[in-house]
């Protein structure tokens, strides 16, 4: 009787005949192509979301700054605080349409309550103008900034004949930290923010490289100068007053939080 072999015998002497071969993965790009695409759809739907956000606050901006116009006469960007009122009214327009929807009458008083509350800060928002005696005060702390920080940056300072390199340093920074500040906050026209906004980049560029070159605080200072009537030549020439509206040079990121 002649035994046969058995399946598990066969089947690993087969095996140990067929020669190992590095596995193909090809096969399984598209899979990660796929799991690429997945990635990217939420994300392409977040960006769409985003954008449909940013259109909807262009619209309510526009919406209240007709309002404004109509009840105090000036631009919306002559408010103390431009961006709260438009988030304000935002805030309005989104309780009326949830109150709009809700058929509940616990939750319709809430949300009635804090539309009252939102529309009384909306009211507060849009009566604050920024009066012409303030933008005067702005200015003269403007022009009072580059006598004291052009006094500290070339060591003339009354009192103190022999001022330590820090506080000649603090003189042609103030510019910066200051001076562009303060007559940006007196809400001008456009031209002269974006005069400003050019001014506001360009002079810590100027207080960072000029110091490999030469070591004066005074000569770092005159540039800071120099930079910003240059800054407004060159607005007042080259821009107009709807570019300058439309699609102006914009502060963003940290240095926003100094434009006070």
């Amino acid at each position: 009787i002649i035994s046969k072999p058995s399946p598990v015998r066969t089947f690993r002497r087969n095996a140990n005949r067929i020669p190992l071969r590095a596995p193909n993965f090809g096969a399984f790009a598209p899979v990660g192509q796929l799991r690429q695409t997945r990635q990217r759809v939420p994300n392409l739907l977040m960006m769409a979301e985003e954008n449909e956000e940013q259109d909807q606050d262009q619209v309510y901006a526009r919406q209240l700054a007709a309002e404004v116009m109509e009840e105090q006469g000036v631009d919306l960007d002559q408010l103390l605080s431009p961006m709260k009122a438009v988030r304000l009214y935002k805030e309005v327009a989104e309780k009326t349409e949830q109150i709009a929807k809700v058929d509940d009458m616990s939750a319709r008083a809430l949300l009635q309550e804090e539309l009252e509350t939102a529309q009384a800060k909306l009211a507060i928002e849009k009566r604050s103008v920024m009066r012409e005696e303030l933008k005067q005060v702005f200015l003269i702390q403007s022009l009072l900034s580059i006598g004291i920080s052009g006094m500290l940056a070339t060591n003339n300072f009354p009192g103190y004949p022999d001022l330590p390199v820090s506080a000649q340093a603090l003189g042609f920074w103030t510019i910066w930290l200051f001076t562009i500040p303060s007559l940006r906050a007196r809400k001008p026209a456009p031209v002269e923010k974006e005069a400003l906004n050019i001014a506001f980049l360009l002079t810590p560029v100027l207080n960072i490289a000029i110091p490999f070159v030469a070591k004066d605080p005074g000569l770092i200072w005159l540039a800071n100068v120099v930079a910003i009537a240059v800054s407004y030549a060159y607005a007042f020439l080259a821009i107009d007053e709807e570019t300058a509206r439309e699609s102006g040079l914009k502060i963003q990121g940290a240095a926003r939080w100094l434009d006070w």
